[in-house]
């Protein structure tokens, strides 16, 4: 279904911005307020199971009670009955129902975006993470876990500040089918490069299956790629649960042991193995940073001194003629010599 032009209560559906496994994101327009916001509208399919109908409005409550500087607000949810939208379009099933939840628009795009076009310098994953981590703590602290936790779930606003999104939502997508794990990328458990092993396991997800997944997104912003690659989802299972991550060095052999050292922490088989908390994970990885040696920025290279300065333009057009001044007067003199020892040499 076409919903660009289409009002969702309050809401005036204006453009497409993006499409997940479950779920499709639209930019409307608030008439009450005058504001920009943005529609993630779930599939219907989702909508016709009863787990799911149960579930969506006490999850949509917790998330909304998240109140941080960098998390992505939720300001309303919905339902928009099936009847109704066969109004919109005859051809819609009048059993399904369209859930919607309404959040904060974005406008800075994601760092899955910012990852296709170039690697991240330290200082820029530096701020990334200063800024992502007290937001992943404060969700715990709350009692809410991710679990899909990935760089397409880290958005900018137009001034580059980072947020996360979709809190919650994952579990809420999985709504009791275990089955899902694997039908279609980031629709239910997780995005399969970002799992835990726990996850793959379908057992003992708490926060530290976030911090695993911030393990592998700060693994990518180093190197440029995810620590695991495969072709396969179960090949990808098998080596998030027995292979252990490469090291940083084997991608970029300018990144240091201690940088490596938190990476491979983070990305521990065992939750007991890895940090306690995403500031733990941050704190390591700044005095990984100050133990790291810093590269010379073009600023701290010293100008060259007189001695080594090369000529300017004007000095090489003065030797220059100094040179020429130099050769005539050695002509003079050898023809003046010459003509000396001439007249001697023509005498009795």
């Amino acid at each position: 279904m076409n919903l660009i032009g289409q009002r969702l209560g309050q809401y005036e559906i204006l453009a497409h911005l993006g499409r997940g496994g479950m779920a499709t994101v639209y930019r409307a327009r608030q008439a009450s307020v005058e504001r920009e916001v943005a529609i993630k509208v779930i599939a219907p399919a989702l909508g016709r199971r009863d787990v799911f109908v149960q579930r969506f409005e006490r999850e949509a409550q917790l998330i909304a009670k998240l109140s941080h500087p960098h998390i992505v607000k939720l300001f309303d949810y919905g339902v928009l009955r099936g009847f109704h939208l066969r109004l919109i379009d005859p051809s819609f099933d009048p059993r399904s129902d369209l859930y919607y939840f309404v959040m904060e628009l974005m406008l800075g795009g994601s760092l899955a975006e910012q990852l296709q076009q170039a690697r991240l310098k330290l200082e820029a994953i530096s701020a990334i993470l200063h800024q992502i981590a007290p937001a992943l703590d404060y969700a715990h602290q709350q009692g809410i876990i991710h679990r899909d936790l990935k760089p397409a779930n880290v958005l900018f606003d137009a001034h580059h500040n980072a947020f996360l999104t979709d809190f919650g939502i994952a579990k809420l997508l999985d709504a009791g089918d275990p089955q899902n794990i694997l039908t279609e990328e980031g629709s239910t458990l997780g995005t399969p490069c970002y799992m835990a092993p726990e996850l793959w396991q379908g057992e003992n997800v708490g926060a530290w299956t976030d911090l695993y997944a911030l393990g592998v997104m700060l693994f990518e912003m180093l190197c440029g790629r995810a620590p695991f690659m495969a072709g396969t989802p179960f090949r990808l299972m098998h080596m998030h649960l027995f292979e252990p991550p490469p090291a940083l060095q084997k991608y970029d052999p300018s990144l240091s042991k201690a940088l490596n050292a938190v990476v491979q922490r983070a990305l521990a088989k065992s939750p007991a193995d890895r940090f306690p908390s995403a500031l733990a994970l941050l704190e390591a990885y700044d005095q990984a940073l100050r133990e790291a040696p810093v590269p010379l920025s073009p600023s701290s290279v010293q100008p060259p001194t007189e001695v080594d300065a090369p000529p300017a333009a004007s000095d090489h057009r003065l030797n220059a003629r100094y040179r020429w001044l130099l050769i005539g007067l050695a002509l003079l003199l050898a023809l003046g010599l010459i003509g000396a020892l001439t007249a001697l040499l023509s005498r009795p």
